[in-house]
């Protein structure tokens, strides 16, 4: 196969989880641009509503936009776990530790759905602008609910994908119970299983 006819898979759907470098790069520089002119990540991240103390889980960390703020959010009591499949998100979450000297922030690599996040540790997931991307819910949905403690939240933003697409998902995978709605994401608890 050719490396063009790979890319054009990756961006018309399949192997979307593994975006290509360039493409990722590409991805970061949209990002800060829409940081810069509307601060779309701060107003996002208000939404949150991460407390001091909690351990929180940035699912598809991405190239690490919301770690600077999360670890502000929950404090020295707090831990966040900053989690992407991508190498080089892996490699700007361990930037920012070292730049901004986040003691409570770790960085940790995704392989597939899985990671090496504990059991039931996280108070807040948040999985934002990746749930589109995901190619197995079922398996990354049973990832979150994984980590997540039974009195646990997780916020998931729809992506570049309707609505509806995303209730489908949640609703179909049995882990997650939809709690609350808003323009920006989706609100869930975890079900009993």
């Amino acid at each position: 196969m050719s490396a063009s006819n790979s890319l054009g898979e990756k961006l018309s759907g399949k192997n979307r989880e593994s975006i290509p470098d360039l493409l990722f790069h590409a991805m970061t520089f949209i990002m800060k641009l829409m940081d810069l002119f509307s601060n779309y990540s701060g107003k996002n991240f208000k939404t949150l509503n991460l407390k001091s103390g909690q351990t929180v889980v940035d699912y598809g960390c991405g190239p690490a936009r919301y770690i600077h703020k999360a670890s502000s959010a929950v404090g020295k009591q707090g831990k966040v776990f900053a989690v992407d499949g991508h190498p080089i998100a892996i490699k700007k979450v361990n930037e920012k530790i070292k730049k901004y000297r986040l003691s409570n922030v770790e960085a940790v690599q995704a392989k597939g759905y899985s990671s090496a996040v504990p059991d039931c540790i996280a108070d807040l997931i948040y999985a934002l602008d990746m749930f589109h991307m995901i190619e197995d819910p079922k398996a990354f949905l049973a990832e979150l609910h994984r980590i997540i403690k039974k009195d646990g939240c997780l916020v998931i933003e729809d992506g570049h994908q309707p609505r509806e697409q995303t209730l489908k998902k949640l609703e179909e995978s049995g882990y997650w119970q939809i709690t609350d709605q808003c323009s920006s994401h989706v609100r869930c608890c975890p079900k009993e299983i």
